[in-house]
């Protein structure tokens, strides 16, 4: 399905979006088992997240737009060919960074796999790079000094080396690439906004396309497990001796190997939490769903996901049952009964039921206050599942 276009575009707030939540980094900068060099560059990598959070945020308050980054093609105008630019930030922090005119290397892999990711959005999806008008995809590499992020900052690509002892290079998971550049895709879309559920949704989205890119490039059906991990490919050798097999688990998003274990039930959520833990729940949600159906989740499965991603009835504040109402309309003109059964059985398995609050229903009165929240719905985790606790102690899986 190509996505809608509209007469009124809407308003496209600059996007910083990060693979490794400041929590985590904050966590494990606490952890005494961790070399004091690494500690502290987990603490600035933490402290610079936060800034250009900070950045982010004040230019949402201020309504502006992208415009100068993201320039809509001229009415009729033939549809571009996305090319690449790399450049080489010498562990600094200034962007774009010094041309790398011929990729070797470091830059070599990074060209390759989001050359990838191009095909994959051509080739599955239909779509001409992040905003569907081959929109160039620039990539900055050795961000800062042991950076241990990557991120997508609404024109471009950044990557951090890591630090060498829980983060390797940001890059060498091709599910992180896939991950950052479908926030590209998001903020041409839907615009999700990245706080409370829509920021859970946002990233959830960048997880799924990023996971399923990932099972596409290495032609892996629903049922390997390797398939369903975010960042397996960035956990460094120290922390996988501990156990620690990835940032996140999409089929069993609590599991004790996760780095950032999440909720796996909406009635776990915690509003005040990150958006990269409430993620989570429709991670799982998608996850079932596409096992439900077997095969290769580059099918049916993610083509009803693209298919609300891409659909303009989205709202940019949409909350989780609004998405999952919207998965269950287009499972069904998708595939028929079958596949809508599948999809609202997945969301139901979460604790979301596939129906939304009705449009004209006042926001104050849908959106329940943080006491209500909790109140309504009390932590009860699952008993395998790490605290989402940054001062809780780490303990090895």
């Amino acid at each position: 399905m190509s996505p809608s276009t509209s007469q009124h575009p809407r308003l496209r707030p600059a996007c910083t979006c990060f693979i490794i939540p400041s929590a985590v980094l904050r966590r494990y900068a606490a952890d005494a088992g961790t070399s004091t060099a690494t500690r502290q560059a987990l603490q600035n990598t933490a402290q610079e997240t936060e800034r250009l959070r900070g950045l982010r945020e004040a230019q949402r308050v201020a309504g502006l737009r992208d415009v100068d980054r993201l320039v809509p093609a001229a009415a009729g105008a033939k549809p571009l060919v996305p090319s690449q630019h790399l450049y080489d930030c010498a562990s600094r922090k200034a962007l774009p960074g010094k041309p790398v005119p011929k990729p070797t290397g470091d830059y070599k892999q990074v060209f390759d796999t989001t050359a990838k990711v191009t095909e994959f959005y051509l080739k599955v999806l239909g779509r001409n790079s992040v905003d569907n008008k081959g929109f160039d995809l620039n990539s900055s590499l050795h961000y800062g000094v042991a950076y241990d992020n990557a991120f997508w900052n609404g024109a471009q690509m950044v990557y951090g080396d890591g630090d060498g002892q829980l983060f390797t290079k940001m890059f060498l998971s091709p599910d992180v690439i896939g991950h950052e550049l479908t926030h590209g895709v998001t903020q041409n879309e839907s615009a999700l906004r990245y706080e409370g559920e829509s920021g859970a949704l946002n990233e959830s989205l960048s997880d799924v396309f990023g996971t399923v890119f990932n099972q596409w490039l290495n032609n892996w059906d629903v049922t390997e497990p390797r398939g369903w991990l975010v960042g397996a490919g960035i956990i460094a050798k120290p922390y996988q001796a501990k156990g620690f097999t990835c940032l996140r688990d999409m089929v069993t998003p609590s599991a004790k190997h996760c780095l950032s274990p999440q909720p796996e039930l909406y009635s776990q959520l915690d509003p005040s939490a990150d958006v990269h833990d409430n993620s989570g729940v429709p991670n799982k949600a998608f996850a079932l769903f596409a096992r439900a159906l077997g095969g290769q989740a580059w099918g049916m499965a993610l083509l009803v996901w693209y298919d609300v991603a891409t659909n303009r009835t989205l709202r940019s504040d949409a909350r989780m049952a609004e998405f999952a109402k919207l998965s269950v309309a287009a499972a069904k003109k998708r595939g028929g009964t079958k596949v809508q059964s599948a999809c609202r059985a997945a969301w139901k398995a979460v604790g979301i039921k596939a129906c939304a609050p009705p449009r004209d229903t006042p926001r104050h009165t849908r959106h329940a206050t943080l006491q209500q929240h909790r109140r309504a719905f009390p932590k009860a985790r699952p008993s395998n599942e790490r605290g989402l606790d940054a001062t809780r102690p780490i303990s090895t899986p």
